[in-house]
């Protein structure tokens, strides 16, 4: 695990333990509607988790389209995908592009590890996110970097670093001290850059999503839904987003959970006290995952709740797809009806 994000999980656990033997406050629902049991296990358990997936302890990795079968170099963790081909980045290795059917494997010539990438289409570059926050394009063919720049030194990160993405012909490329730059995409030069968050610690950019003319993006202190002609925004603590159909639901640090349209406009919210929520999945119902081993299936309007039980605390390792939740070598999956 790179030195950025040991720090952010070791600063995050001693503010958590001090709060928690200062206060001791912790989700405790008045009615528990049923319990709910794992639905099978994992062939290994989680060893790191990203923004894009997970990585097993075998090598084998988990993205938003469930368990892949093919297994990573040893020591390597996902960062991200394009067809056959996968970054990966690991401890004191470089970091390497790795063809999941061929199993070729190329070095790539970046001297810090990359902690966020994107394969540009149709090309053979690579938009990175470095440990340092440096950023920029990389072509793996040329072994070269086209662009490169540097943005101001983060203390610590998220575990959860977005990933650049594209935009028409620009690239969006998320820093690690909570703006979002645009570059250009064939010699990748500056355009833009917008600030997103401004938070002296754990700033970096956790969400960034396209929905319909809005940009929507988020660091764990601040939220910004951006249109050709405005920018909105809200001040908060945030520990989830999720994107479903129109709506956006904003899980809080609070134990509250906001429904907002797409210029952030709180529409509906839910308060559910003390609670810590690690994750979401959702279909007819959007289904929270809370830290003490609950599960809190709520209406898409946010009028109703009812709580299950689950068989775990969730104390490490956490993954979530769209419809089902990995903990450590456990696996939950939503069973439409």
């Amino acid at each position: 695990m790179n030195s950025l994000i040991k720090i952010a999980l070791l600063v995050g656990g001693l503010l958590f333990f001090i709060s928690g033997c200062s206060e001791k406050h912790y989700f405790e629902p008045e009615n528990i509607h049923g319990r709910i049991q794992y639905d099978g296990e994992l062939p290994a358990d989680i060893a790191e988790v990203g923004y894009s997936g997970a990585t097993l302890k075998n090598g084998q990795v988990i993205t938003q389209e469930g368990l892949q079968n093919y297994h990573l170099p040893k020591d390597y963790r996902y960062i991200n995908s394009y067809k056959d081909l996968i970054v990966a980045a690991g401890d004191c290795k470089p970091n390497i592009i790795y063809n999941k059917n061929t199993k070729e494997v190329i070095k790539l010539n970046l001297q810090r590890r990359i902690v966020a990438a994107m394969f540009i289409p149709d090309t053979s570059k690579l938009a990175f996110v470095l440990e340092g926050n440096s950023y920029g394009i990389y072509d793996f063919k040329k072994q070269k970097i086209v662009s490169k720049y540097q943005s101001d030194k983060a203390i610590s990160a998220d575990i959860r670093v977005a990933n650049p993405m594209m935009l028409a012909d620009l690239i969006l490329i998320p820093t690690l001290d909570g703006k979002l730059v645009i570059l250009e995409k064939r010699e990748g030069k500056k355009v833009r850059e917008i600030i997103v968050g401004k938070g002296e610690e754990f700033n970096n950019i956790i969400f960034l999503k396209v929905i319909g003319n809005r940009l929507v993006a988020a660091t764990p202190h601040r939220i910004i839904s951006v249109s050709p002609k405005i920018m909105d925004a809200q001040n908060m603590e945030i520990s989830n987003v999720l994107f479903v159909q129109d709506g956006i639901y904003i899980l809080s640090k609070d134990g509250t959970i906001y429904l907002c349209d797409e210029s952030l406009k709180i529409l509906a919210e839910k308060k559910l006290p003390f609670a810590h929520f690690v994750g979401a999945i959702y279909g007819e119902f959007i289904y929270v995952v809370e830290k003490e081993g609950y599960i809190v299936a709520l209406d898409l309007n946010l009028a109703s709740a009812n709580v299950f039980e689950i068989p775990d605390e969730i104390d490490n390792w956490f993954y979530s797809t769209k419809d089902t939740f990995y903990y450590e070598k456990h696996f939950f999956k939503l069973h439409q009806q």
